[in-house]
């Protein structure tokens, strides 16, 4: 596999490996021919790149393989997982202190702000009470 300016290097891809789950079930489809390393460039050439999923070289693996463990990883929370403990990493070397995680009652509050309806609501008093200032 070529490498690309938006491939892990060893040390990165040690901090993310555990962090990724494996990229098959056992006993279950097809065996995987491409393994997390690869799938996880293929997706970085992705994103830094801006580029169309169909675009992906011919040297990692196919474009409908890398999206669809972009998908599955953005919905089992993957992506956030490696984004918190990356930026928990970041902080502790930079000597401040992880951030405290959020307590129950605020993260209902924000579940509830983020439900369809209630964003619907506001943006119809927002407009009702003539506020330009509308999201």
């Amino acid at each position: 596999m070529a490498s690309y300016p938006s491939s892990l290097t060893d040390s990165e891809w040690e901090i993310v490996r555990p962090m990724i789950p494996e990229t098959h079930m056992v006993g279950r489809g097809r065996p995987c021919t491409h393994s997390k390393r690869e799938i996880l460039d293929a997706i970085l050439y992705i994103v830094r790149g801006g580029i169309p999923w169909r675009m992906v070289p011919n040297d990692l693996p196919n474009w409908k393989t890398v999206y669809h463990y972009f998908r599955l990883w953005a919905k089992l929370g993957i992506w956030q997982r490696v984004h918190d403990s990356i930026r928990d990493l970041a902080r502790l070397q930079h000597g401040k202190k992880k951030p405290r995680p959020l307590r129950s009652s605020t993260a209902k509050a924000f579940a509830q702000l983020a439900r369809p309806e209630y964003v619907a609501m506001m943006r119809a008093k927002r407009w009702l009470e003539g506020n330009d200032t509308c999201w």
